[in-house]
């Protein structure tokens, strides 16, 4: 079993399961530097040399690797793994999903600060609006849904997590 943590670009999957892998003691993987430590590209590059079905591709290749490890660990997937039907069924099977939730106006609030993100390169705010309500059908199904806001604290989740898994 795992837990992975799903939600849109910006939400902190990455940051927040680097600290709730910390609290848990347990290993960390994030989907995206997986991708690039695994061909040496980044995660623009593909999009931008072989495209998003290439990238697809490899992201699901990449999440079969990573739930096939033995250990419990934390993993943070893409904004766009749950679109694809195996990935779901690979993800929400045995495992523990955990949907980092923002609202769009929190979401467009920071696009800003993300750089290098290709879909911001490639799309206006109202595809990107579009793109985030189409994906949201896919992040519910996740066995969790926390709010990130001002009151979150991964150690409030860790325990909560603790909790659940009675470790």
């Amino acid at each position: 079993m795992h837990i992975f943590l799903t939600g849109f670009m910006g939400v902190g999957k990455t940051t927040i399961g680097l600290q709730l892998s910390e609290i848990l003691g347990l290993d960390f993987y994030d989907i995206d530097q997986e991708i690039t430590n695994q061909t040496g590209k980044s995660i623009t590059e593909l999009f931008e040399k072989n495209g998003e079905e290439y990238f697809r591709v490899i992201e699901k290749d990449t999440l079969i690797n990573l739930n096939a490890k033995k250990n419990l660990s934390v993993i943070a997937l893409g904004g766009g793994t749950l679109t694809d039907q195996e990935n779901r069924n690979l993800v929400l099977q045995n495992n523990l999903c955990i949907y980092l939730f923002k609202s769009w106006e929190e979401i467009e609030e920071s696009l800003p600060k993300l750089k290098n993100r290709p879909l911001i390169n490639q799309n206006s705010i109202a595809e990107l609006r579009a793109i985030f309500n189409k994906r949201s059908s896919y992040y519910e199904l996740s066995q969790l849904k926390m709010p990130i806001n001002t009151v979150f604290k991964p150690q409030k989740l860790a325990n909560y997590l603790k909790l659940l898994t009675n470790r």
